[in-house]
């Protein structure tokens, strides 16, 4: 529920710098700060290539908090590291089948609207067929002097059969600020017909062809007639693609695009993403420096950024047991909660009163549970808040001259100190936990 927030708080910073290589040496930074504040915030997360989006530029990456119920797709290959978002992605492709290119044919092919269905009735491998996918794109204009700033126009996606389309990519590779699904009669207006679609014959249509196509011959392609399809159809000869692009899913066992080993799959949440942003914006708004020989340059930005409210998700998602949330130290509410069982006043809730000044003065953040309640109300919301240390003060046990410190990672009771050492028992708890967190902070390899 803490994913989707309604208060979107997010942590913004900016770099400006007059170079590229000055804008690398601020990212390379601030991509080691975002571990650094990641693994402080006690979450493990990887840095994977990502979609520069409506931010534009030429690099971008999202820190990734992996996890089952992740909303994001990540794509990982053990054995060289690579890693990306599964929108931008890539892979090795198969080979196509090896073919010499023959005579474009008119076959029959009822009740076929699927590439599954084409090639079985054809005795064929899907990776011998073109799939055509359709979306409605919505570009800038053009003509600034239009009311609309923007127009859709439809996008015509071929791929091989046995790969998938990817949405993001169609759009970059198209321009599009945003793509949805083509409706029938929208296929239609092209002269295309679902189910049996193909380019060849269209005219004045966006077509983007993936990297797989040109180079398989003699795919069966729709005849964009109902019932019928072209067999041996081929690239540059019978059609051709307005823009060729990668523009296919990778998928689970999927050759790496580096080293060719099997890639794997798996859910995460973005909880980070820096930018190297260039000029875009700094050219729009007319914001320049005059360089050493008096001339006007662009200014070279770089954009870094964390949702506050996803990394709170995060930090639940990864740090909890069935009684409630356990803080890490480091960003912790409150690092001490301190439970007084006194039942009335007298020794024990002076002696809390006592312990919570002693500590709120050594700058010790610490929550003062005082409540009318019974002891086992009292634990069970401290498990629940997840305070990093607790500290229990009792008659029972201050007629022993101890009270009770325990860690909320602790499956035992507790450690009963006495009254004389509880401030430095606490401090020296306290500082064990931050240098816990502190040694996991270590150098990441920058990855391009």
């Amino acid at each position: 529920g803490l994913i989707r927030v309604r208060e979107f708080t997010m942590k913004d910073s900016y770099s400006i710098d007059a170079t590229e290589a000055g804008l690398e040496v601020q990212y390379r930074a601030h991509y080691q700060a975002y571990f650094n504040i990641f693994n402080r915030c006690g979450i493990p997360t990887v840095a994977v290539a990502a979609d520069s989006g409506i931010m534009g530029g030429k690099v971008s990456h999202e820190y990734m908090y992996l996890t089952g119920v992740g909303e994001d797709t990540i794509v990982r290959c053990d054995d060289c590291g690579y890693a990306a978002n599964g929108q931008v992605a890539g892979f090795t492709r198969s080979d196509p089948v090896a073919a010499e290119p023959t005579a474009m044919v008119k076959i029959s092919t009822p009740d076929t609207r699927t590439i599954e269905d084409l090639a079985q009735l054809l005795e064929i491998e899907t990776r011998q067929t073109a799939k055509a996918v359709f979306f409605m794109g919505r570009f800038k204009r053009d003509d600034p002097e239009q009311k609309d700033l923007s127009e859709e126009r439809l996008v015509f996606a071929v791929i091989r059969g046995d790969l998938d389309v990817n949405e993001t990519k169609v759009a970059n590779a198209a321009g599009a600020l945003e793509l949805r699904p083509a409706q029938d009669d929208e296929i239609k207006a092209i002269g295309a017909i679902a189910g049996y679609a193909s380019p060849i014959g269209l005219q004045d249509v966006f077509i983007v062809a993936d990297e797989s196509v040109p180079a398989a011959a003699n795919l069966v392609a729709g005849a964009n007639e109902e019932g019928y399809h072209m067999k041996d159809v081929n690239y540059g000869r019978d059609w051709e693609a307005t823009k060729v692009a990668d523009i296919a899913s990778a998928r689970e066992g999927d050759a790496c695009v580096r080293c060719g080993k099997p890639l794997a799959l798996t859910r995460g949440v973005e909880v980070g993403n820096i930018f190297q942003l260039g000029t875009r914006f700094t050219d729009a708004l007319g914001a320049s420096f005059l360089d050493e020989n008096g001339r006007a340059q662009s200014i070279i930005m770089g954009s870094y950024g964390i949702g506050v409210g996803r990394l709170l998700a995060c930090v639940a998602e990864h740090s909890h047991d069935d009684s409630g949330l356990i803080w890490p130290i480091t960003i912790a509410p409150y690092q001490v909660h301190l439970v007084s069982l006194a039942k009335s006043d007298g020794d024990a809730r002076t002696a809390a009163e006592d312990l919570y000044a002693q500590l709120t003065s050594r700058g010790i953040e610490v929550l003062y549970d005082d409540r009318k309640e019974n002891p086992g109300v009292k634990f069970k919301d401290a498990d629940l808040i997840g305070c990093p240390v607790r500290v229990t003060v009792g008659d029972r046990g201050l007629k022993n001259g101890i009270m009770e410190v325990k860690v909320r990672t602790d499956d035992d009771k507790g450690q009963e100190v006495s009254v004389a050492d509880i401030v430095a028992r606490v401090e020296t708890t306290l500082a064990d936990l931050r240098s816990a967190i502190e040694t996991t902070v270590v150098e990441v390899p920058y990855e391009d």
